[in-house]
């Protein structure tokens, strides 16, 4: 049987995760090159902060906090960081995490 529903790309870049106004990105000044993106999810109990940052070209971190204490963190590309990062924001806003 065909399935019709469209399949869900998750982003693959901060520009496309930006898409979402629930992102908030810095930029530089100078360059416009992205420093930080950032995602506030609003719980009972306490506020979670996902956020990226570039370390070294082709390398991005990202990191989970819990009311300011590091819970999680990654190094990956990009587009990993970036995909991860919007399967967590999924995983809180149905509850699943």
């Amino acid at each position: 049987m065909y399935d019709e529903r469209p399949v869900e790309l998750a982003p693959q870049s901060v520009a496309e995760l930006a898409v979402d106004p629930g992102w908030k990105v810095t930029r530089a000044g100078t360059t416009g090159h992205w420093l930080t993106a950032e995602r506030v999810i609003e719980r009972e109990g306490g506020n979670w902060l996902i956020g990226l940052t570039p370390v070294r070209p082709g390398v991005v971190a990202l990191i989970l906090w819990f009311d300011g204490e590091v819970v999680e963190n990654l190094r990956d590309t990009e587009a990993e960081t970036c995909a991860t990062a919007y399967r967590w924001v999924k995983q809180f806003l149905s509850g699943n995490r």
